[in-house]
């Protein structure tokens, strides 16, 4: 009697089982079916640790974020411009670029950081002063936001900039490294985190007299968060996101512990290095229009465009969906100078 009630009970509860676990099975594809893929192009640069490490953040608005790793800002805007991604970083410089190539369908939603680009110089090359550059071998990328900066920036402190012997070099870093620390150059003009690592390894530091990022109009303006326009026409999902980014930024502010971590993960980058180049950056999703209209003034001089595009700058910000991120008035968020 005992097995015969047993294969009763079996009957009846296995029926049940399969009926819980089909249920759980569905359940599990609506949930994959209504999670939204955001496709973000980024470098591997250290200071993108807010995106790199969002994912867990991401899930709790419902989306999955797919790092697509794109090296140069140029490369970051074919992305958007193409559809090959729905968000990607930009530098202060991609509006005015954007502006001459009459694109359309890119809008700049968010800042991600300031700093993450400076001047360094060899050990025993003393730099007390601005006007002690005139003279000296320094290496500088042309094309790059960096080597704009610090032309700027000389400019803005009365340094006669024909006088400064300014070298070509790439923007990879190691034999840039390499000929500072032989005393091929004086001193190097770069992002993070090839500054730090000089600095870390001991024949470079940073001139206290002279960060690039000093001057009153530009700053230490780098990187934008730019969207596709098909994305952003699913505002709630492009708010989301934002959200989800903002979550991830505060996140990793409190916990450096984290952010070192992360950045490590994707970088490659030792903890002593991005230890120091956390130093010379700091997370800010505000934005500062102004910069980017005073940067493209000055584009036609460094060549990133033919023409001053200054004038069509600011259609290619829209903050509304930070705003609505953030609860907070675009008004306090289109200016870093207020």
């Amino acid at each position: 009697m005992s097995r015969v009630r047993w294969i009763v009970a079996a009957l009846i509860v296995l029926p049940a089982i399969i009926l819980i676990s089909a249920a759980a099975d569905d359940l599990a594809v609506r949930a994959q079916a209504s999670t939204k893929v955001v496709r973000i192009a980024s470098a591997r640069g250290i200071i993108f640790y807010p995106l790199w490490g969002m994912a867990p953040f991401a899930e709790k608005y419902g989306i999955r974020t797919e790092m697509i790793p794109v090296m140069t800002n140029a490369d970051q805007q074919r992305a958007l411009q193409t559809g090959d991604a729905d968000v990607a970083t930009q530098g202060y410089v991609n509006p005015a670029i954007m502006a001459e190539q009459n694109v359309g369908n890119v809008k700049i939603i968010s800042g991600l950081y300031l700093g993450g680009q400076n001047l360094i110089m060899r050990k025993g090359v003393e730099l007390k002063g601005w006007k002690d550059l005139e003279g000296k071998k320094i290496g500088r990328a042309p094309g790059t936001f960096a080597q704009v900066l610090f032309i700027l920036a000389a400019e803005a402190n009365n340094v006669d900039v024909s006088k400064i012997n300014l070298v070509n070099v790439t923007a990879v870093g190691t034999a840039e490294l390499q000929a500072l620390k032989n005393g091929d150059l004086d001193g190097l003009v770069m992002f993070t985190p090839t500054v730090d690592r000089g600095v870390v390894e001991g024949y470079a530091y940073y001139p206290p007299c002279c960060d690039i990022s000093s001057t009153a109009k530009f700053g230490g303006r780098n990187q934008l968060l730019g969207a596709n326009s098909d994305f952003l026409k699913d505002r709630q999902t492009a708010i989301n996101f934002v959200k989800a980014y903002l979550d991830s930024e505060k996140y990793y502010l409190d916990h450096r512990d984290k952010a070192i971590e992360v950045a490590m993960q994707y970088t490659g980058v030792s903890k002593d290095v991005v230890d120091e180049a956390l130093k010379h950056a700091t997370l800010e999703h505000r934005v500062d229009v102004q910069t980017a209209i005073d940067v493209a003034k000055e584009g036609p001089k460094f060549g990133f465009t033919k023409a001053d595009m200054s004038g069509k700058v600011a259609s290619y910000f829209d903050l509304s969906y930070l705003s609505e991120a953030t609860g907070k008035p675009i008004n306090q968020l289109d200016s870093l100078r207020k």
